[in-house]
């Protein structure tokens, strides 16, 4: 009744302001527009802009006087009939607010400003005027289609033009014009507008084309003439074609088969219309495949095929030719006072393979060479792989005419596309002659190509005996009597050197073995010499590494400087050891550069880990590049000694100068290790960079030098970059370093490497590759992986068919099927029936794999003779040359040394990469888990396989034998962390889904959790968890994300994580948690996104955020009433409150806490937060003084001041305390006064 009473006393307060203010009527739209459009059936608002402070706002549906306001808002109160019923509210400003906009609606408004009691008030007389959007976004040209921005037709289809908006409220009035580069001209029209039950209308326009229209283009547009913003564009465009295609001329263009080509036309910066057609040929009608129009009102290109786009100049670009692009290209362009057509004979070449002619017997890579024939006989020249086809002719230069050509065949094979040519020819040489016979095999010249190929070589004709008997012998005995002489000194010399070389050996057997030693080495002036030397043969060495990478193994013949193909993806960095002062964040390091940046006195240390296949190598690989050319803006151009091991190959090598030397230097080297040493020792500034400590031998062994290093127990000054995985961090590395972390490829990352390595210029193709990812999620996922991601893009590139994948060994089992398929295509059909079983019975192999990968110290580095006496010759050597197993070549140093086999060459083998090693041992694996029945034996096996590094051996296992998933997923779940392990393993199950559900239900009966810091790959894993236990409707009781929040998805009802995955609504988690670090500002619009995830979530109960600092309310109208109907808890777990979704308010939850704080009594103080305060106050204002009264209320340096108005405390930071009935006794800091005191 108080309340009642209180808006009744404010609602007359109101009238006798009215009545005794000056009243004035205003026609100014200073404060509210007086014409407004609503939209039907939605909500809407009548905007206005009252000031804050006025005493209160008015508003009438009618115009006429003495009518009763249906809404009022007196003193911050909201009122009135219409307000009572939930049709109208009001907001701050005063604007009107329409929950559900009707025709009722379409009439005029009053709102009446009220200023004070004592001053006048104004009304504004608002017309509201409904509108309904129309389905469409522009008017609509009758044949022309809906998603072309430029329609064209040819003007002899064309009898009348019309167009159409239809269902829009209110009508909306159409004209055609014709548009020049500067002005629109009117054409007479004829509108029909008819009405759909007076709701909406519908407006067709019709035209004639004007008989004056003699242009090769013109433009016309069909206009709306509407300030109502019911559409995205007011007009559409056609361009009515009144060209002829098919000229008797034409110039020939001649384009490589796959590069871009650019066809020339007018330029569009002084060009109104421009319009390209295509035609096989000049007989058949041409297809439109490009328009663009520039002008005075428009800036629009428009493609209507794929692979074609206008540059700045209004030329014509094909991304990739291909042969179904080859035939005629028109342009046909309009400008100001000049119209021009032109065609272009577009002919697509295909280069030779290989890109010269070749000569029977003639053995060269289009180098020149000598023909030793006979006086007559036949000859062939070839060129392979040609497009067009092509004539080959012989000619004979220098005008000579003792040879002769004729009996001419020629043969043409055509093999996909291209063309094999084979000229045979017979030849006769007329008589011996000494002048040379210089011929050549050319390509006939013609206006059907552009070639300019051809082959010389010399005829050599052995002399017949008619030949040798008219040669001048008496000049043969002075040759022989030459030749006796020279054998005579020759013998002499030979006799006195063996005598001295005697008579040398015996002095030196005297000498000490050091002294000989000594000897055997180039006297060197300084170190700086040596250091000199040392360098050149390190980047002699470095060179072969860098020049020699990969991408797709089994293509040899494709190498690649690291250079043309590195892409740097996401690097993070943290500091060791941890202090106060970095903690143990991770950040962003945006470049490489930046692990030794410029200036640096002393090379830092550093670690740089990654999952198998994050680019760690091929990081290394880029500083030793970076190294040896003096890169301008790589830190390491100024490093004077730069040394790169590979520690896979050290296993027993302890010193690294034997590795060095091993590995490193040419056999020849003048630097003994000693030496090496010393330039280690003395140089001025040296790095280490080892790569692969993961696969270091002898990590066990404290006495190498590779571990001395690591502990900085020797060469403490020399900088030093360490890569291993991730899981494999050596125990005793040094303090004051820095761990670098390689965390994939982003979608800029492929993006940029698909440019630089695959396609080039191609767009087209580059969008394919991309495309083929978002087919299937798990491959997108997968391409996380630069490895993967480098083979995927470029086995795409190969091959336009690839299929889609649904786990990791789904794709790996293909792209070992290509190493494979791509060696068959080279072979015969029986060679490929002989190799077949190399692919399907690999059980030796499996094995080897199996065991080197077993235990602490892997060994994954074999001999050649070791693994051709195992696997045999046959199948290892089909192995190396489909690229599975890679053969290095290097120097084994004996020790002790012997004089004849100090120095011995040997041949590694190890796999492309160590994924590989881990593809065959899975399969081993997977065999013993099939065969073991125990769980017990099984896992003793499994004991000698970490997962922490040999996750891939896991996974691979389950998608490669279905029914050794279960056992392995149980072994897993016992291990620290392994149910992750386990939903990654769980997802690569491959056949049978037997038991797939209960283990699903067994690993979400804990809470699930998504965290920023796991791989895109795991959090992309633990989403088809979810998404596999929603639709089977397996409950999950708790689902954390953990510092991954991004984005709400309002088009696919998508949680979007930050690292792009996307997490649907999942209807059978119960609970969401969101933790945030506690001083994240946590924004309204991310609240409202959190909840709008939850509506997606049928199931849910309760989102609880874990951290964070979240707004004081939000909006009522924002939050959706479903949320509200399904008693959806909003926690704050750590302040102990929940949001009141009714009010957008955060309060106290549970009686306990209540109870504790009306005994305990309440604090607000200047420190207390924002939420907390908000809190307490809601609180205090809803506690009814009938349960238990709040003993105290203490203000702690909080008072602002007294709002008389509102009767109200408000605190300093801005919040109002009302008076309040439930609070006892009130102290503010030492003095306790009672409620009627204050």
């Amino acid at each position: 009744m108080y309340l009642l009473y209180t808006n009744m006393g404010k609602i007359l307060a109101a009238i006798m302001v009215i009545a005794l203010a000056p009243a004035a009527i205003c026609s100014s739209n200073t404060e509210c527009d007086l014409e407004q459009y609503l939209e039907l059936g939605s909500s809407g608002t009548v905007k206005c802009s009252f000031p804050l402070d006025i005493y209160g706002v008015l508003w009438h549906d009618t115009t006429a006087h003495g009518v009763p306001a249906m809404l009022t808002y007196i003193d911050n109160t909201k009122g009135g009939e219409g307000y009572t019923s939930g049709e109208y509210d009001i907001k701050q400003d005063g604007s009107l607010v329409i929950h559900n906009v009707t025709l009722s609606h379409d009439r005029w408004f009053a709102a009446t400003k009220l200023i004070s009691i004592s001053a006048g008030i104004v009304t504004y007389e608002i017309r509201v005027k409904t509108s309904v959007t129309p389905t469409q976004s522009h008017p609509r040209i009758a044949s022309c289609p809906v998603e072309e921005a430029i329609c064209v037709k040819p003007q002899a289809e064309l009898s009348t033009l019309s167009c159409s908006v239809s269902g829009a409220r209110p009508s909306i009035p159409l004209r055609w014009f014709k548009r020049t580069s500067n002005a629109d001209t009117s054409i007479d029209t004829i509108q029909n507008v008819t009405s759909e039950n007076n709701v909406t209308w519908t407006t067709l326009a019709t035209a004639s084309i004007p008989v004056s229209n003699s242009s090769l283009l013109s433009l016309l547009v069909c206009k709306a003439d509407t300030e109502v913003l019911v559409l995205n564009s007011t007009e559409a465009i056609i361009v009515v074609d009144n060209s002829s295609f098919g000229h008797t001329w034409f110039t020939k263009m001649y384009t490589e088969r796959y590069m871009k080509a650019e066809i020339p036309c007018g330029n569009l910066d002084e060009t109104n219309i421009v319009m390209w057609e295509y035609s096989s040929d000049l007989q058949s009608m041409p297809s439109v495949i490009a328009t663009a129009i520039n002008n005075w009102m428009n800036n629009i290109t428009d493609h209507y095929e794929d692979g074609y786009h206008l540059n700045a100049e209004g030329s014509l670009v094909i991304q990739r030719m291909s042969l179904v692009k080859e035939g005629f290209y028109t342009c046909v362009y309009v400008s100001s006072g000049d119209e021009h057509m032109e065609t272009h004979e577009v002919v697509i070449f295909v280069n030779p393979v290989p890109p010269y002619l070749i000569v029977d017997g003639c053995s060269y890579d289009g180098q020149y060479c000598i023909l030793d024939v006979q006086r007559e006989g036949n000859l062939t020249c070839s060129v392979l792989g040609i497009r067009p086809e092509v004539q080959l002719e012989w000619r004979i230069l220098e005008g000579n005419t003792a040879v002769s050509f004729s009996h001419d065949r020629q043969r043409v094979e055509s093999i996909d596309d291209v063309y094999n040519v084979y000229l045979t020819s017979m030849f006769m040489i007329e008589s011996y002659t000494d002048e040379r016979l210089i011929v050549e095999c050319r390509i006939k010249p013609s206006d059907k190509h552009s070639f300019k190929l051809s082959s010389r070589f010399d005829f050599f004709a052995a002399m017949g005996e008619d030949d040798a008997l008219a040669e001048d012998v008496p000049g043969l005995w002075w040759i022989a009597i030459i030749v006796v002489a020279l054998s005579l000194v020759i013998s002499a010399i030979a006799v006195a050197l063996r005598t001295f070389n005697v008579r040398r050996s015996a002095e030196r057997a005297e000498e000490p073995s050091s002294i000989r030693v000594e000897e055997e080495i180039p006297m060197l002036s300084s170190t700086e010499d040596l250091e000199s030397i040392f360098v050149e043969q390190l980047k002699h060495k470095y060179r072969i590494l860098y020049d020699q990478v990969q991408p797709i193994p089994y293509i040899k013949e494709r190498m690649y400087c690291v250079d043309k193909v590195f892409v740097e993806g996401g690097i993070e960095y943290q500091y060791l050891p941890r202090n106060v002062v970095h903690g143990d964040k991770w950040s962003q390091m945006h470049s490489y550069h930046e692990i030794f940046s410029e200036g640096d006195s002393v090379l830092k240390r550093c670690i740089i880990e990654g999952e198998p296949g994050y680019g760690k190598s091929t990081l290394a690989l880029q500083l030793i590049y970076d190294w040896c050319n003096g890169v301008e803006d790589s830190p390491l151009k100024d490093v004077g000694v730069l040394v790169f091991l590979r520690l896979r190959q050290l296993g027993g090598t302890k010193s690294i100068a034997k590795a060095i030397k091993r590995f490193l230097l040419p056999r020849d080297t003048c630097l003994t290790e000693d030496k090496i040493n010393d330039i280690l020792g003395q140089s001025s500034s040296v790095l280490l960079v080892l790569d692969g400590y993961d696969e270091y031998p002898d990590q066990e062994d404290p006495d190498t030098d590779i571990s001395l290093i690591i502990r900085k127990d020797i060469l403490q000054h020399v900088g030093l970059v360490l890569t291993t995985r991730s899981s494999f961090l050596p125990k005793d590395f040094a303090s004051e370093n820095i761990r670098i972390k390689l965390t994939g490829f982003d979608n800029r990352a492929r993006d940029k490497y698909i440019r630089k390595a695959v396609v080039g210029d191609d767009i087209e193709e580059g969008i394919r590759i991309l495309q083929e990812l978002k087919k299937n999620p798990v491959l997108g996922d997968l391409c996380q992986v630069p490895l993967f991601f480098v083979m995927f893009a470029h086995m795409t590139n190969e091959n336009e068919d690839i299929k889609s994948f649904d786990s990791v060994t789904g794709f790996f089992r293909y792209m070992i099927s290509c190493f494979h398929s791509h060696m068959w295509n080279k072979l015969s059909n029986e060679e490929v029936r002989a190799n077949e079983v190399y692919e399907q019975h690999h059980g030796r192999l499996d094995e080897i794999a199996f065991t080197g990968l077993k235990g602490k110290n892997q060994h994954i580095v074999w001999s050649r003779n070791y693994l051709i006496r195992k696997l045999g010759d046959g199948f290892y050597g089909h192995y190396v040359r489909i690229g599975i197993l890679v053969e290095e070549e290097v120097m084994k140093i004996n020790d002790p040394p012997q004089q004849s086999k100090h120095i011995e060459g040997e041949t590694e083998v190890h796999f492309y990469h160590k994924l590989f090693c881990e593809w065959y041992a899975a399969h081993h694996f997977a065999r013993i888990a099939t065969v073991f029945p125990y769980s017990l034996l099984l896992r003793r096996i499994a004991k000698d396989l970490d997962p922490y590094d040999l996750q891939h051996v896991y996974r691979f296992a389950c998608g490669i034998k279905g029914a050794s998933a279960e056992k392995i997923v149980n072994i897993l779940r016992t291990k620290k962390d392994g149910d992750k392990f386990a939903i990654l393993c769980t997802l690569e199950r491959d056949g049978s889904t037997d038991n797939i559900l209960e283990i699903v239900r067994n690993i979400v009966l804990s809470d699930v959790t998504i965290d920023a810091r796991d791989s895109r790959l795991l959090q992309r894993s633990t989403v088809q968890l979810l998404e596999i236990a929603s639709k089977n409707e397996i409950p999950v009781p708790s689902l954390t994300l953990h510092e991954c929040l991004d984005k709400f998805d309002v088009t696919t009802k998508c949680m979007v994580l930050k690292s792009g995955i996307s997490l649907p609504g999942v209807s059978s988690v119960v609970k969401l948690t969101v933790a945030e670090a506690d001083d994240v500002q946590i924004p309204e619009a991310t609240l409202l996104q959190v909840l709008a995830f939850v509506q997606e979530c049928t199931d849910m109960q309760e989102v609880s955020f874990d951290g964070g600092i979240l707004p004081m309310s939000i909006p009522v109208e924002h939050i959706n009433p479903t949320l509200i109907t399904r008693n959806v808890k909003v926690t704050h777990s750590r302040l102990g409150y929940q949001m009141i979704l009714s009010l957008g308010q955060w309060g106290v939850f549970g009686e306990s806490t209540v109870h504790k704080l009306c005994t305990d009594g309440i604090t607000i103080g200047k420190d207390t937060p924002l939420m907390e305060q908000q809190a307490m106050i809601l609180l205090l204002e809803n506690h009814p003084k009938r349960e238990t009264p709040v003993t105290c209320l203490t203000l702690h340096e909080c008072i602002g001041q007294f709002d008389v108005t509102t009767s109200s405390m408000v605190l300093t930071p801005g919040l109002s305390l009302p008076g309040v009935s439930s609070v006892t006794k009130l102290s503010i800091p030492v003095t306790c006064l009672t409620l009627d005191q204050y």
